[in-house]
């Protein structure tokens, strides 16, 4: 027999008034929304792509300030994005993110469009991003499907049947508790239960403010929403030079393709250079893949080598903020940079 949404949806709204996180790029309820709520909407959906909550708190404001509106992040610089976005990871997203902008500015008059088949259309968003907007800032009547809310939605329905497969289904499913309502604010609700009782990994049914509506409980939940196995990540082994003069170091900007695309970095040379220093080495999960980085440092002559090089860096606190987090790694192993 089909959950009734109702009582869920009462006990929900109440527990979340009572409980749900204060996040920056959100407004609590009976709040008026600010002018620019699409833009910090935005900004947060695609930073918490892939990424943890705790980590983009830390990103989020300090982004906002080098770029507090749309207009200012459409005309800025690529490098100075792709710099600002450095330690989020998934670095193709901070491109994405301002050809988004670009597109709003120069195809929108700069005012987002409110319906999700309109915002999909843009550079960067998907099903996910587009329906999260137009719910949370726009009011639309749909359930924005990440993996956290299927999550909490395959087990009120106690949905069994495999996903991504089956994801239509659940979506259908998922569009009950969305009617009628205050769309946006349910689905912050559903995603801040899954953060604090509802987890992938472990679970916290005795205290669920939806613990006597939910048909699964403990380890069944568990085993649900049935997922397919991932691939192991493929190993890869990268040797880094950093080339320095005690003070500096000489770095380079990574190519349009490949991982860190357009980021900060070291040389990655072919194998241990002649003359090096062996610093250790460093290891780096990423979603596909499973980096050891071997560092090595080469004295850095400029008396001798009259050839300059396109990108010197001084080796400090500063620098280390503009690098993606495999690159900052290597530095603060090579013990160049004083922190």
């Amino acid at each position: 027999m089909a959950q009734s949404s109702a009582p869920i949806l009462s006990i929900l709204w109440a527990w979340y008034r009572q409980y749900g996180r204060r996040l920056p790029w959100r407004v609590a309820p009976g709040d008026v929304p600010p002018d620019d709520h699409a833009y910090r909407v935005l900004v947060s959906e695609i930073m918490l792509q892939q990424t943890t909550v705790a980590t983009v708190l830390s990103r989020y404001g300090p982004f906002l300030d080098r770029f507090p509106d749309l207009p200012t992040l459409a005309a800025a610089g690529a490098n100075e994005v792709r710099d600002a976005w450095a330690g989020l990871g998934y670095y193709r997203r901070a491109g994405l993110l301002q050809a988004c902008a670009q597109s709003v500015m120069e195809h929108h008059g700069g005012a987002f469009p409110q319906k999700a088949a309109q915002l999909a259309k843009l550079p960067g968003l998907g099903a996910y991003t587009s329906a999260a907007i137009a719910s949370i800032c726009f009011g639309e009547a749909i359930m924005p499907m990440d993996g956290n809310i299927e999550r909490v939605v395959a087990r009120l329905e106690a949905f069994k049947e495999p996903l991504p497969k089956e994801a239509a289904k659940l979506r259908k499913k998922a569009q009950k508790y969305v009617m009628g309502v205050d769309t946006g604010h349910v689905a912050q609700a559903f995603m801040d239960l899954a953060s604090s009782h509802c987890g992938a990994n472990s679970t916290n049914c005795p205290t669920c403010p939806l613990q006597k509506l939910c048909p699964v409980q403990g380890p069944d939940a568990l085993k649900i929403p049935q997922k397919q196995m991932k691939k192991p990540p493929i190993e890869v082994t990268w040797h880094l030079l950093l080339t320095h003069d005690g003070q500096r170091v000489i770095m380079e900007r990574r190519g349009p393709g490949g991982i860190m695309a357009g980021m900060l970095g070291f040389p990655v040379v072919d194998g241990p250079p002649l003359g090096a220093y062996y610093a250790g080495s460093i290891t780096h999960r990423l979603t596909h893949r499973m980096i050891t980085a071997h560092v090595y440092l080469l004295k850095w002559d400029q008396q001798t080598d009259k050839t300059a090089p396109a990108i010197v860096k001084d080796c400090n606190r500063a620098t280390l903020k503009q690098l993606p987090t495999l690159m900052r790694k290597v530095a603060e192993r090579s013990g160049l940079f004083k922190v």
